[in-house]
């Protein structure tokens, strides 16, 4: 897993986009374990979101899968943080070199690249008492221009 994050300057928009960087890659390793009830799916996510996530790692698994390769994220912006509690964020994700793999018997399943390898996601994120920015809300466009690179 490959992230790429550049420093804002802001010290909350950086712990927002700290804590959504461990939460796509606290999202890989719930698909990688099969377990979506992982400590940092636990830490990371919230709500809606979480519940999502845990379910379908979990089919993931009753369907023989894993996942290998790497996961590349990057171009991570916060577009709007409300009472410093609540904040929206975006990123892109390149799966180019991301893959299927069949547990039982350890065949990937490899896929020609294209511009549906390259995901927007957009999301939601709440502090909570401990001071961790958990999502709670998250969407996707996979191909979308802003993300897709040659």
């Amino acid at each position: 897993m490959t992230v790429e994050r550049q420093s804002t300057g802001d010290a909350t928009k950086d712990a927002i986009l700290r804590d959504t960087a461990y939460a796509a890659q606290a999202r890989i390793e719930a698909f990688a374990k099969g377990d979506g009830q992982t400590v940092n799916m636990n830490r990371y996510f919230a709500a809606y979101a979480r519940t999502y996530w845990v379910e379908n790692a979990a089919t993931f698994k009753r369907d023989g899968l894993t996942v290998t390769g790497d996961y590349r994220y990057f171009d991570f912006e916060v577009t709007d943080v409300a009472n410093g509690k609540t904040a929206a964020v975006h990123y892109c994700e390149d799966q180019s070199k991301a893959y299927n793999k069949e547990i039982k018997t350890g065949k990937v399943q490899r896929t020609q690249p294209s511009d549906k390898d390259f995901v927007l996601y957009t999301l939601q994120a709440v502090q909570d008492s401990a001071g961790d920015w958990q999502v709670t809300q998250q969407s996707w466009k996979k191909g979308d221009a802003a993300c897709v690179q040659g």
